[in-house]
């Protein structure tokens, strides 16, 4: 028995570490996820007439990236499957690129809460980023009776919303015609963290689509000056996206020997999807130096690639505050690892341009080498188009991403009490801009699977406070709030006020003091009388053991242990050096011959 014991011991320690290790080198945090909702009602007749959500969604189908789980869904007063939820592949495209034409407008209503409904019950799984694409045309019609519209929009704003940010799914709004409800699918992206969108027209809806994607899965492109690229050693395959006007010549490629490729002249490592609005150019393994791409110049164009040596940034939000300071964080990872070597850093320039003004240079950090840093400030209300420039002087890598700048004519003062796990949210109004005595405001609260609750917050002194006490441990709660104000005019306005979401990270600086002060007490240390003498519980377990004697088997040397488990940690400890110390120098040498690549 006491060697299975130490045996035991001996491989629980193992597989923690093990775990440990294989926890501190991933990097994935999970497949993404993409459901996309397509309106076929009725009226899309007159808003998409020649039915181009067909080529629309066939791009948006070939945009998305190998492995991410994906389905499309066609509704109006039902939704259906219009190809089912499995893991991207060139399989899963094809049959998906075919499903695109049974695409129509013969629907009756328009029940985007059904199509939610379907999708959080039937369509997401797992752990990763989850991003639902919705695109209609109109406002919420179930049924003759307005009255039934009206309260399923309602419940869209009240429950489903709540629902929809518990499991972390961001909605991408597009709206095709200005008759869409447009305040409904701005509330949607906003308190979700997604992204709206308004197509003035079908013919947009391509360029609207790329947006999209990138939003719910971004790719790492080329900059392309004059239709010009580079392709640098690292580059695995890339994917040229050409936008092209009515009657335009066809889209060539002049490849960097002097040969050119066309729809009509392709070799074995090129794929050409083509439509009237677009060519998708797909060229595998390609040849390194200058390509040039033979078509009308697009702002819209784009070169994505796939490749080992990745510009990674930190999370950027779609909305931003007024007054509100974006801090951008970047580093370059090769098969997933970190690259600190200062050979590499050293060639390295990382830049910023926003809304095509001056670039601005991102600084190293001392303190973590390999990551750069800079904060994007002052940004006028709306939206604006930022792109992270990386040059190594052998290669490039670009990153594209649009944010938006709201008012915040309301601001919130957040005041935590860490040892109650209490928080006091209290909403501070301009008055410069919107009359207290005419603003209403309700929260809603959602938290671990629970119904959302709705709150009416009272006003006192010019500030509306929410108290939110006794929040569970491991638990997310989001709020949401809902307000109606009027200026100083009288004019009716709606407020958006970023939702929030508490989690143990705004109670943890006081938790880990209140830990160090107090040790955990168990509960039976608790319920136990301080005064009992000792020796009366002594007498109760020589009691007990006289009745129940032990096994002589189960007789364990806790000396011996020790000794063991002391002995398999000096083992541990010094094996995890040289495992360390071989590691980084594995690391290093291959970092040495990318660097040996690029040059």
């Amino acid at each position: 028995m006491c060697k299975s014991f130490i045996f035991t011991v001996f491989c629980a320690l193992m597989l923690t570490v093990n775990s440990a290790y294989c926890q501190s080198a991933s990097v994935s945090a999970g497949t993404e996820e993409i459901q996309v909702l397509i309106d076929v009602s009725g009226s899309m007749k007159q808003n998409d007439p020649d039915n181009l959500r067909i080529e629309a969604s066939r791009l948006l189908v070939n945009l998305l990236p190998d492995g991410a789980k994906a389905a499309f869904w066609l509704f109006a007063e039902k939704t259906a499957p219009l190809s089912a939820t499995d893991a991207v592949s060139s399989a899963w495209k094809q049959q998906a690129s075919k499903a695109t034409a049974n695409i129509h407008s013969r629907g009756l209503y328009t029940h985007i809460e059904d199509a939610i409904q379907t999708v959080l019950s039937q369509g997401f799984s797992g752990g990763g980023k989850k991003h639902l694409i919705l695109l209609t045309d109109g406002f919420v019609d179930i049924s003759k009776d307005i009255m039934q519209s009206a309260d399923s929009r309602e419940r869209i704003l009240s429950e489903w919303i709540p629902k929809l940010q518990q499991q972390n799914i961001q909605v991408q709004t597009i709206a095709l015609s200005e008759q869409a409800d447009k305040e409904l699918l701005e509330k949607l992206a906003f308190e979700t963290g997604g992204w709206a969108e308004t197509a003035q027209s079908a013919e947009q809806l391509q360029r609207v689509f790329l947006k999209m994607a990138q939003k719910a899965a971004p790719k790492e492109t080329l900059p392309l000056t004059d239709n010009k690229f580079n392709v640098d050693s690292g580059i695995h395959e890339f994917s040229v996206l050409v936008f092209k006007k009515p009657h335009a010549a066809p889209t060539q490629l002049l490849v960097p020997d002097g040969k050119k490729l066309s729809k009509q002249n392709m070799v074995a490592n090129v794929s050409w999807l083509e439509s009237q609005a677009y060519d998708l150019i797909t060229v595998k393994q390609p040849m390194i130096g200058e390509w040039r791409l033979i078509a009308e110049v697009d702002p819209d164009n784009q070169v994505m690639i796939v490749t080992d040596l990745k510009l990674q940034l930190s999370e950027i939000p779609n909305f931003l505050g007024e007054n509100e300071t974006l801090q951008v964080k970047a580093h370059f990872t090769d098969k997933d690892k970190l690259i600190a070597r200062a050979d590499f850093l050293g060639m390295l320039t990382l830049e910023i341009i926003q809304d095509q003004q001056a670039p601005s240079k991102m600084r190293g950090l001392t303190a973590e080498p390999g990551f750069y840093e800079h904060n994007v400030e002052h940004l006028s209300l709306g939206k604006h188009l930022l792109k992270i420039v990386a040059d190594g002087k052998t290669f490039k890598r670009e990153i594209i991403h649009e944010i938006e700048v709201v008012a915040t004519p309301i601001t919130v003062e957040k005041h935590v009490d860490a040892v109650q796990r209490q928080v006091s949210l209290k909403l501070l109004p301009d008055t410069k801009l919107i009359d207290p005595a005419g603003l209403v405001v309700s929260a809603v609260i959602s938290q671990g699977g629970q119904a959302p609750e709705t709150r009416e917050l009272a006003g006192k002194d010019g500030v509306w406070t929410l108290d939110l006490a006794s929040l569970p441990p491991e638990t997310i709660t989001h709020v949401a709030f809902n307000v109606m104000a009027k200026d100083l005019e009288g004019k009716l306005l709606t407020p958006a006020i970023k939702p929030l979401s508490i989690d143990d990270s705004w109670f943890a600086p006081a938790e880990k003091s209140e830990v160090t002060a107090a040790p955990a007490v168990t509960s039976e240390q608790q319920t136990a009388p301080d005064h009992e003498p000792a020796g009366e519980h002594a007498g109760e377990a020589e009691t007990d053991h006289e009745q129940h004697p032990p096994p002589a088997e189960l007789k364990t040397n806790w000396l011996l242990v020790g000794g063991i488990l002391l002995a398999i940690n000096v083992f541990l400890t010094v094996g995890g050096f040289f495992i360390h110390r071989y590691l980084k120098k594995s690391q290093a040498e291959k970092q040495r011959q990318l660097l040996e690549r690029l040059s």
